[in-house]
């Protein structure tokens, strides 16, 4: 089957869920949970999703995994930070993503030393220059940031983000709107959150739903271009641990 170039790049767009948006979040106390979603496309089920979070003593271990299909396309993959939380601001350590699927597999890894403020990349470790700051996020770890912002009362919110090769970026949040949200999950009060695109002309919109009685927990992620939907993931099933 061929493919045009528009729709490989609703394809790229489609597959890029992990890395715009995934908000499991938590309270100001990081609380253990298992969250299970389903992705859609158009109304279709395109694949499933898992996040959660695990903790022992002062160390958190955050993780994803996703299962994706379109087309004659498939895609998976996995992500983990493992962190510690220092005055409400998290301090990763390590970051790790592997995909397959249609096209290469991929590994990475960025090892994030705290104590010397020093990067490495790779399994071979390799140092990679940084200006360094104290607040650096990884991809999915600035995701357990916002909730704790949000249960400190912020509702704009700015992160520096280090990608899957170790260069940074930052992203732009903030809250703008309070709905009730009907889902698989259940119908839930929701805050709905946009990206700020730094770019004016960008003709990407990013949205996700947080739900501030399941310790802002994200229930729903959209995300489109020029108004059309790339993506629709949404909350079907969440275990939350209240022992920590």
């Amino acid at each position: 089957m061929m493919m045009t170039k528009s729709k490989w790049r609703q394809l790229a767009s489609f597959l890029l869920l992990t890395t715009v948006f995934a908000l499991p979040a938590t309270a100001a106390n990081l609380t253990s949970f298992t969250a299970d979603y389903i992705v859609y496309r158009a109304g279709d089920k395109h694949g499933e999703a898992q996040r959660y979070l695990k903790q022992n003593g002062t160390e958190y271990e955050f993780g994803y995994s996703s299962d994706i299909s379109w087309l004659v396309f498939s895609d998976k993959r996995s992500e983990t930070s493992h962190f510690t939380i220092e005055n409400n601001q998290i301090k990763p350590s390590l970051y790790t993503m592997k995909r397959s699927g249609t096209g290469p597999n991929r590994h990475y890894e960025l090892h994030i030393d705290q104590a010397n403020k020093q990067l490495r990349v790779g399994k071979k470790r390799q140092l990679k220059p940084l200006v360094w700051q104290d607040d650096i996020l990884d991809l999915i770890s600035y995701q357990l940031q916002l909730s704790l912002d949000l249960q400190a009362g912020k509702t704009e919110f700015s992160y520096t983000v280090l990608n899957k090769n170790g260069n940074p970026k930052v992203y732009h949040y903030k809250v703008i709107a309070e709905e009730l949200l009907p889902l698989p999950y259940g119908n839930i009060r929701t805050l709905r959150i946009a990206r700020v695109e730094d770019d004016a002309d960008s003709d990407k919109q990013i949205y996700a739903w947080v739900a501030p009685d399941l310790n802002y927990m994200l229930v729903r992620l959209w995300r489109g271009e020029d108004n059309v939907e790339q993506f629709d993931v949404q909350l079907h099933k969440l275990t939350l641990d209240e022992t920590h």
